[in-house]
């Protein structure tokens, strides 16, 4: 897990699925667009009768950051701020069809990665693979008795996708009660790139860790009353063995060794459950709708091997947030959303240099256009304010008082058109 993308979800997780999410940031509780498949799948089984196909893309801006402190010890660090601008698009497709009381549906979404880091002059786990000897790390080997993270080049990249294809359907049992479910196959591909040039030698590593698995997800959407709209899903574990196919030239492999991603060995790091739960009202009846959400991730479920997980014990992390929508006329629609993002777990020492797990407020807003009745195309934007995090102690990945921060905006686009 190098390279996460975004502000919503745990540790691994990512919500951000859809263009009609980053305009509320509250789906769970959907029933207008194809993309409830991926939020609220029973609910899908409230929809107008028809054929749902929706297409989806987002694009982050992304500037993280690994600021360093001016020494190590007696070691003096001139790295200062090292980041990475490397922007994420991000696609997601929906398919809906819903007849009487059944519908079926299928969704390709990205649940976990999703983006690409790039840090072109290194960064806090770079410079302390690159200290001298006497520090722990490959800095006399790399440049002599002088070589340091001072004087060597370093660079370091990071990618990592999770694609998840959901195949699944929903019955009304009740004009007011449907429940859902289905399976979902994840392929998961994650890949780093790291390089360390000094004056005598240089170490190149690259590891692509690849698996994918199947897990189920169960929904139930419930509506009591005329303007009022409950949604429950549950996402089962994805269990996640990753291979490591390694090419390490640092002395031993000490580099892949260390991290445990020794070449064709394996490793548990799953893709962990949630419950999502969503309440819509509208307080003015089709005009000004509410939609408080909560999404509980279960990670103390799922099962995570790597080393960094050891000391930390994730979970359970959650987005809690709330969503209005104004409803103008049939061709124009209005939102905007807030959510709190909280990572439950996890230790500074632990956090990912290349993209660090950190709390998040988060605000969405955007606008459904319907020119004419089967077409809807949502266009949406998202700010996201991280809350910066300091090491409190040394570790491969970092120096002590290294801070972390994150600094992200996005747009989407999406169009949905209903056959018939």
């Amino acid at each position: 897990g190098l390279a996460s993308s975004l502000q919503a979800g745990g540790v691994i997780n990512k919500q951000n699925l859809s263009a009609d999410y980053l305009r509320t940031l509250n789906r769970n509780a959907a029933t207008d667009m194809a993309d409830a498949a991926a939020f609220n799948p029973a609910g899908t089984a409230m929809m107008q009768d028809g054929l749902y196909m929706k297409a989806d893309v987002i694009y982050l801006m992304k500037d993280y950051s690994n600021q360093l402190p001016s020494a190590i010890g007696p070691l003096p660090l001139t790295g200062g701020t090292l980041d990475s601008e490397e922007p994420s698009i991000i696609p997601g497709l929906f398919a809906v069809y819903k007849q009487d009381r059944w519908s079926a549906f299928f969704a390709v979404t990205i649940p976990g990665g999703g983006g690409e880091v790039n840090y072109n002059d290194g960064n806090a786990r770079t410079t302390m693979l690159s200290l001298p000897t006497p520090f722990g790390g490959l800095g006399t080997y790399l440049g002599g008795p002088t070589g340091n993270p001072n004087n060597i080049d370093q660079s370091i990249e990071a990618d990592s996708y999770y694609v998840g294809y959901s195949l699944g359907g929903a019955f009304k049992i009740f004009d007011s009660l449907s429940i859902g479910g289905g399976v979902r196959y994840v392929d998961a591909y994650q890949e780093f790139k790291g390089k360390a040039q000094g004056a005598i030698n240089t170490v190149d590593v690259k590891i692509e860790r690849t698996d994918e698995a199947f897990n189920y997800f169960l929904g139930l959407d419930w509506a009591p009353i005329r303007d009022l709209n409950i949604g429950l899903t549950y996402m089962s574990n994805t269990k996640l063995n990753f291979k490591s196919d390694t090419k390490d030239t640092s002395p031993g492999q000490i580099v892949s060794r260390n991290v445990g991603w020794s070449d064709g060995t394996h490793e548990r790091e799953d893709l962990p459950g949630y419950v999502g739960v969503g309440v819509s009202y509208f307080i003015i009846p089709g005009t000004l709708r509410i939609e408080p959400n909560l999404t509980y991730y279960l990670e103390q479920q799922a099962k995570l091997e790597g080393a960094r997980f050891q000391d930390s014990m994730p979970g359970n992390s959650y987005d809690i947030g709330l969503a209005l929508e104004y409803i103008l006329n049939p061709q124009w629609k209005f939102s905007v959303g807030y959510m709190h993002t909280e990572i439950k777990g996890m230790e500074s020492v632990d956090l990912l240099p290349e993209a660090p797990e950190l709390d998040a407020d988060t605000i969405g807003l955007g606008l459904v256009w319907s020119p004419i009745e089967r077409l809807s195309i949502t266009a949406s934007a998202i700010k996201v304010w991280y809350q910066s995090v300091k090491t409190d102690a040394n570790s491969s990945r970092a120096p002590a008082d290294t801070e972390y921060d994150k600094d992200v905006w996005g747009v989407a686009l999406g169009l949905q058109y209903r056959f018939f």
